[in-house]
Parts: structure tokens; C-alpha cells; sequence
């Protein structure tokens, strides 16, 4: 029997704004107000009240990153552990992840005291690999139940992404405040339940493209590097990731009933449903991520997880492929199968 994920849950700041609402806040010009309004973006939740102006210094972005973070992140973990019928003294094995929350000691401390988790839980911070992150903290806990079948495992992935918006005027920095938000995702994972069974997972990185995303860090501040060339990249190593596995496994695209996709951005998402010779259905989860809450980077692939796991439709032995885009320039999957 190989681990399985049993729960997800969610989590997201009080405050939902619309991309018009945003724009205006922002103040851009109508150049850069294209990158607002043609995301296939509606809504948004951020971690500041209305009228934000942006103008924080590093210690206030930080301060509001640390509180967001705690309080979105503990929320998630509870909806997933409800949902799991488990209490936080249940679990074993605790990842945590983030790229836009700084501080130490990190987050899983945070949620140990919070949440009264045992002192004795073994955890892990994966820190700074971007949206892919959560599927890099989905291998620390499966490698974690596969020493230890007996446990029971959490990771959560929390950003802020908000507390990253960096207004220097350029197009990276427009496309950075246009899409990205703030949300926190769960998983909870056992050896039996039902749930999605983690059957492989698998990595592609190609360093040739590290310079395409990542974050730079001017004065102190994270200023997004975000290339053009990651809508076709993205897209073309996600293909790459998807065929090696499938065809490891001796399966097709047909195989598959269930596509739980990062929600990039608009035309990521095209290029990727071009690429891997998809339909608008296969994509329908992720595009309603990316609808009504925008790119929540780590986060953001758990909603789309959550979004299937809670529909009722799944059924023993569906399949599915879940994939996260990041940084390196990296592609991370996992194959999933639904058990009872």
C-alpha cells in the first residue's frame, strides 16, 4: 500500500477584491492595466485592507507576510484535519512551505504551538522553490510514510504573495501585482482512507532556464523575475514531465480522468492544454482556480486538489496527474489513483 493523500483543505485572507478594484489601487496606466483585466482573473483574496497603498517598508511587509501566513496557515491545516476526521495531536510528520514568507524559527513551529501538535512531531521546511513547491513537500511526506507506514502526515503550503508586489514600474512588476494573491493549502496523508494514493512522483529540471523566474532582492525587498518565455517553457516541460511519466507507467492522456494543473496564468494554462493535446474540460479545475482566486503560487495546485477531492466524482481507480510549475526552471508531478 503507498501513502495517499486522505484530506485537503484551504484557506484564504478575509478581504476579496476584483481585478477592477485592484487596478485602481494599483494605479497603473492602461498598458499595464491589460495585464489586470485580460487574466482571466475575477477575484482575488489579499492579506491588506482596501485602499493599500503599497508603500511598506521591509519591516511592515514582513510583519503583515508573518501574521497572514500564521493565520491562513493554521486554517488550512484545521479544514484538512477536520476533514480527515483527525486531531492535530494525530500527526506524526509535519512540511511546511513558502517563497514569500520569511522568518525563522518558520511556520511549522508556528503551527506545532498553534495548533497543539506533539512536541515530539518530526518535521521538514521546504523553502524557496516557488509555485512547485508543494509537490517538492508532497515527497517529503510520502518518503516520510514510506519509512514510517504508521504515520500520519500534514504539508502545508502557505503564501503571501502580496507582501512580494514590488512597483518599479516595469512589466515584471505589473504582471506580479496583476495575478498573484495570497491563499494557504492542507494535505493530510495516512496509509489507509480513502483518497488519492500517490502511485510515482517526478521531477524535471531544466537549469538552462534557471534565469526565466525567481526573486531578486533590491534593498531587501522581493522583486519578481518573471520571463515571457515561461508561458512556452512552462509549458513544454510540462508536457516533457507528463509523457515521461505516463509512458513509465504504460498509460495514455486517455488514461487519465482527472488533471490537477498550478494555475499559472491564462496563457500558461493555453499553451499547456495545447501542448499536451487536452480538452477545455480536462482544464476546468484549474481554470476556476485561476478565476476566483488567482496564481496563490505553492499554494494555489492544493486548491485545484481540494476543488476534485470535494466534487463527489472521483471513484476507486480513477486516475489523475497532479503538476506544479516553479523556479530552476522546474516541472514537479505526481500520479495519482483514487482508493477506498
Amino acid at each position: 500500500m503507498k501513502p495517499r493523500i486522505v484530506a485537503a483543505g484551504t484557506a484564504l485572507p478575509k478581504n476579496r477584491f476584483s481585478q477592477e478594484l485592484l487596478l485602481e489601487m494599483a494605479g497603473y496606466d492602461h498598458k499595464r492595466g491589460a495585464f489586470f483585466l485580460n487574466s482571466d482573473i475575477q477575484f482575488r483574496h489579499l492579506y491588506f485592507e482596501p485602499g493599500f497603498g503599497g508603500n511598506e517598508t521591509i519591516d511592515q511587509m514582513n510583519d503583515r507576510a508573518r501574521r497572514g501566513a500564521a493565520e491562513i496557515g493554521g486554517e488550512a491545516i484545521r479544514r484538512c484535519l477536520e476533514r480527515a476526521g483527525a486531531a492535530p495531536s494525530d500527526v506524526d510528520f509535519l512540511a511546511t512551505t513558502t517563497c514569500t514568507v520569511s522568518m525563522c524559527p518558520h511556520l511549522d513551529t508556528l503551527f506545532i504551538r498553534d495548533l497543539k501538535m506533539r512536541p515530539s512531531i518530526r518535521r521538514a521546511h521546504i523553502g524557496d522553490t516557488g509555485c512547485a513547491s508543494a509537490m517538492v513537500s508532497l515527497q517529503a511526506a510520502w518518503n516520510h510514510l514510506h519509512a514510517y507506514p504508521d504515520d500520519r502526515a500534514v504539508v502545508a503550503a502557505v503564501e503571501i504573495c502580496s507582501a512580494a508586489y514590488y512597483r518599479d514600474g516595469s512589466i515584471e512588476a505589473a504582471i506580479g501585482e496583476a495575478i498573484f494573491a495570497d491563499g494557504a493549502g492542507a494535505m493530510y496523508f495516512a496509509n489507509s482512507g480513502t483518497g488519492f494514493e500517490v502511485l510515482a512522483l517526478k521531477t524535471l529540471i531544466r537549469s538552462e532556464n534557471i534565469h526565466l523566474m525567481g526573486f531578486d532582492f533590491p534593498g531587501g525587498y522581493r522583486r519578481l523575475v518573471l520571463s515571457s518565455d515561461v508561458r512556452t517553457t512552462g509549458a513544454s516541460m510540462l508536457h516533457e514531465l507528463v509523457e515521461a511519466m505516463l509512458e513509465e507507467h504504460g498509460l495514455a492522456k486517455q488514461d487519465i480522468r482527472f488533471w490537477i494543473l498550478h494555475s499559472a496564468g491564462r496563457k500558461v494554462l493555453d499553451n499547456a492544454r495545447q501542448y499536451l493535446g487536452l480538452s477545455e474540460d480536462d482544464f476546468c479545475w484549474s481554470r476556476s482556480v485561476l478565476r476566483d482566486y488567482g496564481n496563490m503560487s505553492s499554494a494555489t495546485v492544493l486548491f485545484v486538489l481540494e476543488k476534485v477531492m470535494s466534487s463527489g466524482l472521483p471513484k476507486p481507480g480513477d486516475l489523475a496527474v497532479m503538476a506544479a510549475l516553479g523556479p530552476g526552471f522546474a516541472a514537479e508531478g505526481a500520479l495519482l489513483r483514487w482508493e477506498s
